[in-house]
């Protein structure tokens, strides 16, 4: 009986271990695809695209650009620019919201066709 406890609790140690996502081979599986953001900011036109450490896309007005570094299998977004064009104060507000969300995120997970930045869920072009 003992043995049997010992092998299960190894096989779910084991199985943790593995289903451990690293943030590297995650950030590789997005270079160069595009991405739609589907939420929290739904009939947006805001995209971001992967390539290597660096990342740019549109914020529903400007384009914007920055790096992503790793740290402790966490990202970190830095460097955040932005073109300074204006548009209507609604699209404005969720660029600057969405821009914020994407400087306060940590974590980064690829699924299929589905990319999440912390609260932000984006969908494969």
């Amino acid at each position: 009986m003992k043995k049997i406890i010992l092998l299960i609790l190894i096989l779910l140690t084991v199985s943790a271990c593995q289903s451990r996502m690293d943030v590297t081979d995650e950030l590789k599986k997005t270079d160069g695809k595009i991405y739609h953001l589907t939420a929290p900011y739904k009939n947006t036109e805001i995209t971001i695209i992967f390539s290597g450490n660096r990342f740019s896309g549109f914020a529903g007005v400007n384009n914007y650009f920055g790096n992503i570094e790793i740290n402790n299998n966490k990202i970190v977004i830095t460097d955040i620019g932005r073109t300074r064009m204006g548009g209507p104060a609604n699209i404005m507000k969720i660029e600057e919201d969405y821009i914020k969300s994407l400087q306060a995120s940590n974590k980064l997970s690829v699924s299929n066709k589905e990319l999440r930045i912390g609260d932000l869920k984006f969908i494969e072009k």
